[in-house]
């Protein structure tokens, strides 16, 4: 009899309960759903984030295209962190610059427009041959570029 009570006492002792394991299921499901929704904030707001530089890169551009500016390539300055460009409609030098992570277009009259934030990398360059300058932005880590067709100023 002795012996059966301790069989009884080693088996009481190994294992675990209901009630601890329904526990541990319990924790395990609500730490999945912190995790995801965790998730799910972050990727709205990287979809946000990306929706926004998209939609700068395209006010930029249009910028760059306008009919009313009618911009003619000058020259690439400083290292190529500065683009210069002359607009016939307006008759006065424009240059775009990278200044504290934004792209800014300034007169020499004028202060500034900012046209792109959180810019890590621009570069410009300009095509004789084909008369174009090609720009490239890095933006949130996220490459834009796109290629105008420019004439030199002469």
């Amino acid at each position: 009899m002795e012996t059966k009570l301790k069989l009884y006492q080693k088996s009481k002792k190994s294992g675990f309960t209901l009630l601890e394991t329904i526990i541990a299921v319990g924790i395990t499901c609500l730490t999945c759903m912190m995790i995801f929704s965790t998730l799910q904030i972050v990727w709205k707001i990287n979809a946000n984030e990306t929706k926004n530089d998209r939609l700068q890169w395209e006010q930029f551009r249009s910028v760059i295209e306008s009919s009313n500016l009618d911009f003619k390539y000058v020259r690439v300055g400083n290292e190529n962190d500065e683009l210069i460009l002359y607009s016939d409609a307006m008759d006065d030098f424009y240059e775009l610059d990278l200044y504290k992570q934004q792209i800014r277009m300034r007169r020499k009259i004028d202060g500034y427009m900012p046209l792109l934030y959180n810019v890590q990398k621009v570069e410009w360059r300009y095509d004789e041959n084909r008369k174009s300058i090609f720009i490239s932005i890095r933006i949130h880590g996220r490459e834009y570029s796109e290629e105008y067709i420019m004439d030199r100023k002469k």
